[in-house]
């Protein structure tokens, strides 16, 4: 996953090229297998704001080969990109890549949410991420740092909800807003989220996207927004 926060628009073009790295050679870690077309190769998915609206192209072929994602052109001061690794091939799709959105809240997530939520979705045939979504959209009445916070730490205590989930790795972007947020049950050295800042501007990846010393491994269940040159954050127990 990566976002950024920015100042002044800036070419989203650098972001897709990450993307397609991820794909070919992400985060391979210990005990996890090099797959056929790249370590994320299920499909893709990006969304940015234009104006008032939030755009989003979403692909289910890798993103390291997917000619799609060089068709992709925008300047923005506000984006997410995702790249994916299904556990179950048939949910191979355009439609199950992330990013996500509902009532006006865009959101891309690492992990696998059980419970309630897992079940819903094995009904529904849709993501866990999904059915995640729409209740958080529904419970995140102030749409503030604070007000995303109180909503997470409601919902991501409730096993019965969530159940023993592995991570809940999170981007969020709603009106002019953008969140990452970085929670793992498992898997830490996998389930992981970097945040750099500089001057107007603020980045998100679940890898540095470079060899700048700047950047820094999120805390267990940090929560940041991603203000440029100025995020704030808060560390939910």
């Amino acid at each position: 996953m990566v976002a950024f926060s920015s100042a002044e628009p800036r070419d989203i073009g650098p972001y897709l090229a990450s993307l397609a790295l991820f794909c070919a050679s992400g985060n391979l870690v210990e005990g996890w297998e090099k797959r056929p077309g790249g370590n994320h190769p299920n499909g893709w998915g990006v969304a940015w704001r234009s104006g008032d609206e939030i755009r989003i192209v979403k692909s289910g072929n890798p993103a390291a080969s997917d000619p799609l994602l060089s068709d992709v052109r925008a300047r923005t001061d506000r984006f997410i990109g995702h790249v994916r690794y299904a556990s179950d091939p048939a949910t191979v799709c355009a439609a199950n890549s992330h990013p996500f959105q509902a009532l006006g809240v865009t959101l891309a997530h690492n992990g696998t949410f059980y419970g309630k939520i897992g079940a819903e979705g094995d009904a529904r045939k849709v993501s866990d991420t999904i059915v995640f979504l729409e209740l958080l959209a529904e419970r995140w009445v102030e749409r503030t740092l604070p007000g995303l916070s109180e909503a997470l730490r409601g919902m991501l205590s409730d096993r019965d909800l969530v159940g023993e989930y592995s991570a809940a790795n999170l981007l969020i972007a709603v009106d002019d807003r953008l969140f990452a947020f970085r929670r793992f049950h498992r898997n830490e050295e996998y389930y992981t989220l970097y945040l750099k800042s500089g001057e107007g501007l603020t980045v998100a990846a679940s890898q540095p996207l470079d060899a700048d010393a700047g950047w820094r491994l999120l805390a267990d269940g940090e929560l940041v927004e991603l203000s440029p040159g100025a995020p704030r954050s808060v560390l939910l127990p």
